[in-house]
């Protein structure tokens, strides 16, 4: 699966090529980028939270909650989520939650008043209730205790959410690849069989999974519109073929 990675990633005529794959190594072939995206982004992910837990914990504020209520501090507080512009913000006087715009504007990743917890969705601002059960005061000394249990609970939920994630990114982008065949196809009047647009709709996901490793370790701007560059040109590539042949 390596070498069809890679074949995917440096080559426009392997497509030609792999045009006859077959459906089960199709399918293992996006199953393995699945699981390729998985395994670099945890990678990544325990590193990140190697070196910033720790400055994380360092900046905790003493928090109270009772009975899954925040009680302390009493004036509002807001804690910086080391290597990010992201802040995390308690307020236990806080009547209703900021507006999306301003979750937008001061880029707050979590506000927590009262028993729950509010962070921005694609839908806008969502809640999620704090149980009863959960009376305890956090502080610094008390959360470095806990770290390697922290540290355990974030990576696990890091690994069940980046697998889920990265398939709603790899489902989007094979619909894209696959639509954009499709729209090349007839604009080129070359007949192309539904299998056909399937295997390099699968197979541009190589490309695809490259350029997102890339915006993780180290941003791309402008992403998505980047990916559908990124497709033109490896289609426009792939047609191109279809020209020299009839030559």
């Amino acid at each position: 699966m390596i070498s069809l990675y890679f074949q995917s990633v440096f080559s426009f005529s392997a497509y030609h090529r792999l045009r006859t794959l077959g459906r089960w190594k199709t399918a293992l072939f996006a199953l393995y980028l699945l699981l390729l995206g998985t395994l670099v982004f945890n990678v990544w992910f325990a590193v990140e939270l190697h070196n910033k837990l720790p400055v994380l914990i360092k900046n905790f504020p003493s928090v109270t909650f009772v009975q899954g209520t925040l009680t302390a501090p009493e004036k509002p507080v807001t804690v910086a989520v080391p290597g990010t512009d992201f802040t995390a913000v308690f307020d236990a006087q806080a009547q209703t939650p900021p507006s999306q715009d301003t979750f937008l504007q001061k880029r707050i990743m979590a506000f927590v008043t009262g028993n729950k917890i509010y962070m921005l969705s694609g839908t806008g601002v969502q809640s999620q209730i704090i149980p009863k059960q959960f009376n305890v005061q956090l502080t610094p000394q008390k959360l470095q205790e806990y770290q390697p249990v922290i540290r355990s609970v974030l990576q696990t939920a890091a690994f069940f959410g980046s697998f889920f994630a990265l398939g709603l990114y790899l489902l989007f982008s094979f619909c894209l690849a696959g639509s954009l065949l499709y729209l090349w196809a007839g604009f080129k009047r070359v007949f192309l069989p539904l299998p056909v647009i399937v295997r390099w709709a699968v197979l541009l996901q190589g490309p695809s999974l490259t350029l997102w490793l890339v915006n993780l370790l180290w941003g791309v701007p402008l992403f998505l519109f980047g990916l559908f560059i990124l497709f033109m040109i490896y289609i426009q590539q792939i047609f191109n073929f279809f020209s020299q042949e009839s030559k």
